[in-house]
């Protein structure tokens, strides 16, 4: 029985938390900043309509706006599991953003890829026998190698875990 976890990190907590909310922040802006100019442009060419036009619109355009850039950053950059750690032939995989913990046993685990993302950055991505893919946060490649060449290592030789 293994008493301690081997673990990796993929990121850092405190940047995850200044980059979310940063990104919410500024897809937060250009959503009020669409909101304001097509509210505008609906409201130009009489002042007597301004009563009788509906904000809807212009809210709901300005929404989708800021709710599409805030995906596209998270499926881009903050996405993926920000700890992975092992312990008695199980392996827990932890995301931040929505913060939940997903495990499995190692046996599952049928390939290790590490993927070249953007900017010099790298993902370690697991697949499992149940067709079921884990992907890492953005890391260093030196991060990403580290785990991913102990992962391999243990699943061809599956008795040399350390205890």
């Amino acid at each position: 029985m293994d008493l301690q976890p081997l673990g990796w990190s993929f990121g850092d907590p405190t940047g995850w938390a200044i980059g979310g909310g940063f990104f919410l922040f500024i897809s937060t802006a250009i959503g009020w900043g669409v909101y304001s100019i097509s509210y505008r442009l609906l409201s130009m060419g009489s002042l007597d309509l301004r009563d009788q036009l509906r904000r809807w619109p212009s809210a709901m355009c300005g929404t989708l706006v800021a709710l599409v850039i805030f995906a596209m950053v998270y499926a881009t950059s903050l996405s993926g599991f920000s700890q992975l750690e092992y312990r008695d032939g199980q392996l827990t995989i932890l995301y931040m953003l929505p913060e939940r913990a997903v495990s499995l046993p190692f046996i599952e685990v049928m390939n290790v890829q590490e993927e070249s993302a953007f900017k010099g950055r790298w993902r370690l991505v697991l697949t499992t026998d149940t067709s079921g893919t884990y992907e890492s946060a953005l890391a260093s490649h030196a991060d990403v190698r580290q785990a991913g060449e102990w992962l391999r290592r243990q699943m061809s030789h599956p008795r040399s875990i350390p205890e």
